[in-house]
Parts: structure tokens; C-alpha cells; sequence
């Protein structure tokens, strides 16, 4: 189910990214892999938030900024559930979230395209 949410928001990207829709390709990304990971958890509720409870990590809220954190040290540095490269996808798409929402500058180009390149080969791996 969540991999077709994923789908959809990676769709959105792509569409942007057509459009030359730089900030809405780049906040479409950050979403879909975040959905992505969902379905490579086997988890049913938005993985961001489930992957740290899938190992036992559980908090009444996140942030996204220690959602990061934990997912990178719990399930990529001391548990290897995910690899490294993947966690660094994940937070160059939060970085690029970002700057797409609040930056009057925007996202790059090259940049928004690199990133919905790898959120497109993760989408392919959760398959």
C-alpha cells in the first residue's frame, strides 16, 4: 500500500522535474522515499516514525531533524538495516525539503535531478 504512495509521490516528481517545478520535484522525493521505507520495513504507518519503533526506539514525537539522527545511528550505524549511501540520500532529500519550502533560492537543477534519480533506484529496490 505505502509503495503505491510512494509511487505516486515519485510520479509528482518526475512530473515536476518535467515541468521544470524545481522546489515541488524536490519536496516530492523527500516524501517518497519516505514512504519507500515503509514497505521496506514491512511496516503499515509512515516508516520515518516506524523503522526506530520496528527495533524497539519509540518516542510520542519526532522531529525531523532526530528522526534523522536516530534512523541513521540506530538502523544504519549500529544495526546495518540500511546502508549508509541511503541514509546520506535521505538527508540531502531532507536538506533539499528544506530549501525548496523556505529558501528564496530554491534547489539546483542538477541537484533536484541527481535526487530524484536515487529516490527512483530506491523505489525500484522496495519493489
Amino acid at each position: 500500500m505505502h509503495l503505491n504512495i510512494s509511487k505516486e509521490f515519485l510520479k509528482g516528481a518526475e512530473l515536476a522535474l518535467a515541468n521544470e517545478l524545481y522546489r515541488v520535484a524536490a519536496a516530492n522525493s523527500y516524501y517518497a522515499m519516505f514512504t519507500s521505507f515503509t514497505d521496506a520495513f514491512g511496516l503499515r504507518f509512515w516508516a520515518a516514525q516506524a523503522a526506530p519503533r520496528h527495533v524497539g526506539i519509540i518516542r510520542e514525537e519526532w522531529s525531523h531533524g532526530g528522526l534523522q539522527q536516530v534512523f541513521g545511528l540506530e538502523l544504519i550505524k549500529k544495526r546495518g538495516l540500511v546502508t549508509s549511501r541511503l541514509g546520506e540520500w535521505l538527508n540531502r532529500a531532507y536538506e533539499l525539503r528544506c530549501d525548496a519550502h523556505y529558501k528564496e533560492h530554491g534547489v539546483g537543477v542538477k541537484e533536484t535531478r541527481r535526487l530524484v534519480q536515487h529516490v527512483n533506484e530506491f523505489v525500484a529496490k522496495s519493489e
